[in-house]
């Protein structure tokens, strides 16, 4: 007998995507597998943080360490420059204009004698200068630090003084003995043995040559400042003009002071008032300085030989109203050389201590004469700088040869 087999039913196709059973098969990731990604993301993450901060940290740290590099050699340089010619334009009249009380005026105010304190840290500098290449005050500045006076002058031509001829001073204008090399502007320091000197200008348009007149006039001239005149100069002794710079072509003399202000920085103070700030502030010279200290070299020998044979302190004998003495200006001419020692100190702070609980200054020296800085910041890098400057025109009247 023959079976019939019932047909089997038609099978429709399942869709593509989708399950034997009609649902739509997954492609996403599984939970373990986000978890995963999630931990190595975050790994990834965490070691470029750890990466950038090291990078940008020793970024900054270079940085710091370069810029301290910049200002030991820039301060190197300058005070070096500014120290060196010490004295130039009117320490070789030493009879007269060396030592001098310096009497001066500006657009009709007297600025020399000081009729009040200067700014600080300068405060403690006596108000009365005299003209001494170079005069350490010690311990007025910013945390005990010292204040350097320097004094030069830029006129050239020999350095030497020109008398005055007597009974030639008439308010605002003088007979000189040569007026060759003169010119408009030009500032004359005129002294007398015994008085204090006095800064004049010449009129802006003269001219020096042939005649001996000098005609007066300008911002630093004055026929009186303060208790002295210039009528009552070159009537009975010998006066001379020497010349110290020009007030307008930018070459005048540099009478200044240097110390460290309360910002931690190193400032000047123009004392005739040329390159001062607006309002008559220092200007800043450079960031960063803590500390800075000054030790003489004298020469002790009798007679003197231009020779280093002790270096001091700016104290006892060598304080500074003690060379402002006449009677002890000797001692002025035995300072062959003064050596600096600053503290720099960087901006940037670092996490953790990295600078020492003390430092020593002058560490080439006797004990007595070192000075010990104590870091209140140990989280900045700190750096002691030394140099020795010789004071070349103090050496050239010690008979000695000045070095190059």
């Amino acid at each position: 007998m023959i079976q019939h087999r019932r047909p089997l039913p038609l099978r429709r196709p399942a869709r593509r995507g989708l399950a034997p059973h009609g649902l739509r098969r997954a492609h996403g990731f599984s939970l373990v597998e986000l978890m995963v990604s999630i931990v190595i993301a975050m790994a990834m993450i965490i070691a470029m943080g750890v990466i950038s901060s090291k990078f940008e940290t020793g970024k900054r740290q270079g940085t710091a360490t370069s810029d301290m590099s910049l200002n030991t050699g820039y301060l190197a340089y300058d005070l070096d420059r500014q120290l060196r010619s010490a004295g130039s334009g009117f320490s070789t009249n030493r009879n007269e204009s060396y030592g001098c009380e310096l009497y001066a005026t500006r657009s009709g105010t007297q600025i020399l004698p000081a009729q009040a304190a200067f700014p600080a840290p300068f405060a403690s500098v006596a108000q009365s200068v005299r003209m001494l290449p170079l005069l350490v005050y010690p311990g007025i500045g910013q945390g005990g630090s010292d204040v350097i006076q320097v004094m030069t002058g830029t006129g050239g031509i020999g350095e030497t003084a020109t008398q005055v001829r007597l009974n030639s001073v008439a308010t605002n204008l003088m007979r000189l003995t040569a007026t060759v090399g003169l010119k408009g502007d030009d500032l004359l320091l005129i002294s007398e043995s015994g008085r204090p000197c006095m800064l004049e200008q010449l009129a802006s348009t003269y001219t020096g040559g042939a005649s001996q007149q000098v005609d007066l006039a300008g911002d630093y001239y004055a026929s009186s400042i303060g208790t002295e005149s210039i009528n009552a100069r070159s009537t009975g002794a010998v006066a001379n003009a020497m010349l110290m710079g020009n007030a307008t072509n930018g070459n005048p003399p540099r009478l200044l002071l240097l110390g460290i202000n309360s910002d931690l920085q190193l400032v000047r103070y123009d004392l005739l008032q040329f390159t001062n700030g607006a309002g008559n502030v220092p200007i800043p010279v450079a960031d960063g300085v803590v500390d800075m200290r000054v030790r003489y070299g004298v020469d002790t020998t009798a007679p003197m030989d231009g020779v280093v044979d002790a270096w001091v302190t700016p104290t006892g004998n060598y304080a500074p109203a003690e060379l402002n003495k006449p009677a002890n200006q000797g001692n002025v001419f035995r300072i062959m050389a003064v050596k600096v020692s600053m503290v720099l100190r960087t901006d940037y702070m670092e996490k953790d201590d990295i600078a020492p609980e003390k430092l020593t200054m002058f560490s080439g020296l006797d004990t007595a004469l070192q000075t010990t800085y104590t870091v209140a910041d140990r989280k900045r890098r700190h750096r002691v700088v030394e140099f020795t400057v010789p004071l070349r025109n103090v050496l050239v009247m010690s008979g000695r040869a000045v070095p190059p």
